[in-house]
């Protein structure tokens, strides 16, 4: 995806920690994560969380996932979903296929970027969902998108730490090119429908764009109104959003 459409909403770091974040930006070489005493990095919620690409239903809800065996990404609970999604997922998985290495498999960098997103998916959406406030108006995840901006973290040795948040920001579909827009908002609707027949009130799209090398990874993220497992982040959920993916912090 190119990154260009996107410029005019970068937003780098927070409100009270800008300056620190344009230095790092700049000279591409972020602080190392610091030890912390919260949630262990080996914490199971991330992993109930997981869900098929096609009901929606996840790990916590007794669901056991395998991979597409075209391309090794898409997850499902049942062959009777993988079949159920593949009228919508053939192209993306010949699309997924035609960027990987010739032996199979997902490009290292594609690969790290998805478990860094696995990783800290409850984070991620508990932010993006408080950013967006579907809470109040769950037409909001509709209009807008919840974008990312990383950079690698070659010396990392944790995937919870792979890569570095320099900043996250809410950009209108609007802002993305016109096929990309529609591609984008027909991934959204399958999504929205599909959590809503489950008993959620929508989808949210989150998008977390890698540089150096150029990688992104467009996910879809459910949300309800009961009561969330994570803390709510509050109006500063920059913040909280970026110190918890740079200190490796997983719920």
């Amino acid at each position: 995806m190119d990154m260009g459409p996107l410029v005019d909403y970068l937003e780098i770091g927070c409100s009270c920690c800008q300056i620190d974040y344009n230095v790092w930006f700049l000279t591409g070489v972020p602080p190392p994560p610091q030890r912390h005493t919260l949630p262990d990095p080996k914490a199971a919620l991330h992993r109930e969380l997981m869900q098929c690409q096609f009901c929606f239903k996840s790990r916590a809800e007794g669901a056991a996932f395998f991979r597409c065996t075209g391309c090794s990404i898409e997850i499902y609970c049942s062959r009777e979903c993988q079949k159920k999604a593949w009228s919508r997922h053939k192209e993306k998985c010949a699309l997924n296929r035609k960027y990987q290495p010739d032996g199979g498999g997902e490009p290292k960098p594609m690969k790290d970027l998805r478990a860094f997103t696995s990783k800290h998916r409850p984070t991620i959406s508990e932010a993006a969902a408080t950013a967006l406030g579907v809470a109040e108006d769950p037409k909001r995840a509709q209009e807008f998108v919840f974008v990312i901006f990383l950079r690698p973290r070659p010396a990392s040795t944790h995937v919870e730490t792979a890569f570095f948040a320099f900043g996250a920001v809410i950009v209108p579909f609007s802002a993305f090119t016109p096929d990309q827009e529609r591609e984008m908002r027909g991934q959204l609707k399958n999504a929205h429908d599909l959590n809503v027949k489950n008993g959620s009130q929508g989808a949210m799209e989150v998008v977390l764009i890698c540089l150096d090398p150029n990688v992104v990874n467009v996910v879809m993220m459910g949300f309800s109104d009961d009561p969330s497992p994570v803390e709510n982040p509050g109006e500063n959920w920059k913040h909280w959003l970026l110190h918890r993916l740079n200190e490796g912090i997983l719920c």
